[in-house]
């Protein structure tokens, strides 16, 4: 019988091997791993705030741009000018980049580029050490463009004497890119290690060990092949799923592993299938909340989110299917206690002394989270584009540098006057330049590029005089002039585009209230905001997004996590408990981040769901302990058996999702470090509010209702 046994052990584990075997060949055949980013990636293409962004674009076509910055120390010297121009045109060679505006292509000389009214904002810094190139990029695949604009700049750079810098939503989107490649390649490999050595430490098994990483390993590989099977790329935010998902493999695992080892059984096919029985009920309502919490994610409208939301819920079945499926066949060849150690370690009763760090804990977490609600109103859920990169660094300093001489982010204004006249005419001229030096006026802009500069630069033509602006127009529209007017003025010549170039450093106020203020200066000069457009403009509207779905989605999410309470516990009170613990978790998460001024970007901003869906399994595991241990009604005899069945794992679980997400606030990418920093804050908070304010919520409401 014992050969039969070990026979069909063998064959188990021979087919869960084959099939880890199958999803990695698949998953190594199939799956592109590299992050989908591009300069519209805050939002889906069917989006209403992208529209008007697509609507401008087909009015007044026009490209991305770089911007690139070139210090001198004599910016007006000869050499400084024959070395731009050779620079310049290695730039403009480049396959990819449409057109170049440089101070050696376009106006005379840096110094006549100094004295236009035209070209100044837009090629020569404020302080008169740098100008500026705009490289305009025809191309939405920008990663090797910017790859040989940075080897062309590493061959012309010579410190002070040419410092050259890159900026522009191509040039940020790239480096936001890379981040995240980096980041996944490296720290999900080394969080793999790190967990599979806690995971050998904490159970002290190397076949355990194995097992869990595998099934984990198996759970990603899983994930990210039906990601890919219904067309969902790898995004900004999906990139860090391989973690996620080994977390949510491994903390089921942990509970499994420890149920396993506690059993009384002495077959080890019964004490498995026992474990797997009494893990699996509270394994799924655990999956249940945590696929809830990404499916909050889901009723954004910033595409990102979307994308995690989706690959969240995926990844929450798939890490269940796996823990139940592939691990178990693991345990059969693993050593387990024997009976009698099993139940002399639920027996034991902890010390008063224990009992009395338990509460003095509880209390110290309902200080914390009473702290942390005037955090909540100082959230920056609107933080600067530059946020994105590590202060200090040198790509944080190039980028600030431009910002503080242009601008960074776009804006596109579309607007035409309020009585509908046209503006291909003097009145019209004036208008529309008094409409520029009001927009320039604005401490926020830092450059404005409108058709009355480009005429006013014409107007500097000696023969100028002898043409009306209606005619400097038509010839500004004809081909050897590039077609220039058409960029900025509708074909009726009755709606004029307005390109911004807005500063990031030093804003105080968020980017819809600036927003509104530009159309406000436009209202007021006596024209029409038609069409406002531009990644600002996105930025903006994702920051309210962002702020939104944290409210909206974490209550939904608690709401929802009450109804499971109380098919978990069937009990007023219990249900009552685990819904005022819950509610703790994703407070002292975004409480923290306000009062630590932590900024909340679209990458960090899922921190608080994802942390909550996971955290949560804690309570789930502890609520269905104590109904099976409640005798007679009484609670406290049941609460400390419950504890004493799961606090092993409950911490080991905690500690596993901190140590993991703790790799990722290592991170040098500043987004990636914000979202591993507040899920270990949650992971630390929720496992030991789990131990000790659960419990005490649950003695002081034990006569709501108990079932009996």
């Amino acid at each position: 019988m014992g050969s039969f046994f070990m026979l069909i052990e063998t064959r188990l584990m021979a087919a869960c091997l084959f099939v880890m075997a199958l999803v990695v060949t698949l998953f190594l055949s199939l799956v592109d791993l590299n992050p989908k980013v591009s300069p519209d990636f805050f939002f889906g293409s069917n989006d209403p705030d992208l529209a008007q962004s697509a609507r401008i674009h087909e009015l007044f076509p026009s490209d991305e741009f770089l911007v690139i910055s070139v210090a001198g120390t004599d910016i007006f010297s000869g050499g400084y000018y024959d070395r731009l121009a050779t620079f310049s045109r290695n730039i403009e060679k480049i396959p990819g980049i449409t057109r170049l505006v440089s101070a050696a292509a376009g106006p005379d000389s840096v110094r006549a580029a100094s004295e236009s009214p035209f070209w100044r904002p837009l090629l020569v810094s404020e302080d008169n050490r740098a100008t500026l190139i705009i490289a305009f990029v025809g191309t939405q695949d920008t990663s090797n463009l910017v790859a040989e604009v940075e080897a062309a700049a590493r061959l012309f750079d010579e410190g002070d004497a040419f410092r050259i810098r890159s900026s522009g939503m191509p040039y940020i989107v790239e480096q936001i890119r890379r981040n995240l490649v980096h980041d996944m390649q490296l720290f999900s490999t080394v969080s793999l290690v790190i967990f599979s050595v806690i995971l050998l430490t904490v159970f002290r098994s190397p076949v355990i060990a194995l097992g869990a990483s595998a099934s984990g390993i198996t759970a990603i590989f899983l994930t990210l092949l039906i990601l890919q099977g219904i067309g969902q790329p790898v995004g900004i935010l999906t990139a860090n799923l391989a973690i996620i998902v080994f977390v949510l493999v491994e903390s089921q695992v942990i509970y499994l592993t420890s149920n396993w080892r506690q059993l009384t059984q002495p077959d080890k096919v019964s004490a498995v299938k026992q474990a797997v029985l009494q893990t699996f009920k509270a394994s799924f309502w655990c999956m249940v909340t945590t696929l809830l919490g990404f499916a909050t994610l889901l009723m954004v409208a910033a595409e990102p989110l979307r994308q995690l939301g989706m690959g969240g819920i995926v990844g929450a079945i798939v890490a269940l299917l796996c823990s139940f499926a592939l691990y178990p066949v693991f345990l059969l060849f693993a050593t387990r206690r024997t009976p009698r150690e099993a139940m002399s370690r639920v027996a034991a009763k902890p010390s008063k002394r224990l009992v009395w760090m338990l509460y003095c804990v509880g209390i110290c977490l309902l200080l914390i989270a009473a702290v942390s609600v005037q955090g909540l109103f100082r959230l920056n859920t609107d933080p600067s584009l530059l946020s994105y990169f590590a202060v200090g660094s040198e790509l944080r300093e190039d980028l600030t540098f431009i910002d503080k001489n242009g601008g960074s982010s776009p804006v596109k204004l579309v607007v035409r006057l309020e009585n509908g006249g046209r503006l291909d005419n003097e009145a019209g001229y004036e208008a529309m330049w008094r409409l520029h030096k009001n927009l320039l006026a604005e401490k926020n802009i830092g450059t404005v590029i409108s058709l009355p500069a480009l005429m006013a630069e014409a107007n500097n033509h000696p023969l100028a005089f002898l043409l009306p602006w209606r005619e400097i127009i038509s010839l500004l529209s004809l081909g050897i002039n590039q077609h220039v007017a058409e960029n900025f003025l509708s074909e009726d010549r009755s709606e004029v585009l307005y390109v911004l170039r807005m500063k990031e450093e030093g804003r105080q106020q968020d980017r819809n209230q600036i927003t509104a203020k530009l159309q406000q200066i436009v209202k007021n000069a006596g024209f029409k905001p038609v069409l406002t457009g531009g990644v600002y403009v996105l930025q903006g509207r994702l920051s309210e997004l962002v702020a939104t779905s944290l409210l909206m989605g974490i209550a939904g999410l608690l709401l929802l996590f009450a109804g499971i309470a109380w098919i978990v516990s069937r009990s007023i009170a219990i249900t009552a408990a685990m819904v005022l613990t819950s509610a703790l978790i994703p407070l002292t998460i975004l409480g923290g981040a306000g009062w630590f001024a932590v900024p909340v970007d679209i990458i960090s901003a899922p921190a608080a769901n994802v942390c909550f869906g996971i955290a949560v399994d804690a309570l789930i595991h502890l609520a269905l302990s104590f109904n099976r241990y409640r005798l007679n009604g009484k609670h406290d005899a049941a609460w400390g058996s419950a504890l004493r069945e799961q606090s092993r794992g409950i911490i080991a679980s905690s500690g596993i999702i901190a140590t993991g997400f703790l790799i990722f606030s290592s991170s040098g990418f500043p987004p990636t470090a914000r979202f591993g920093g507040e899920v270990v804050v949650g992971a630390v908070f929720a496992g030991a509010a789990a131990l000790t304010l659960f419990p005490m919520f649950g003695r002081a409401l034990a006569g709501l209702g108990d079932k009996r």
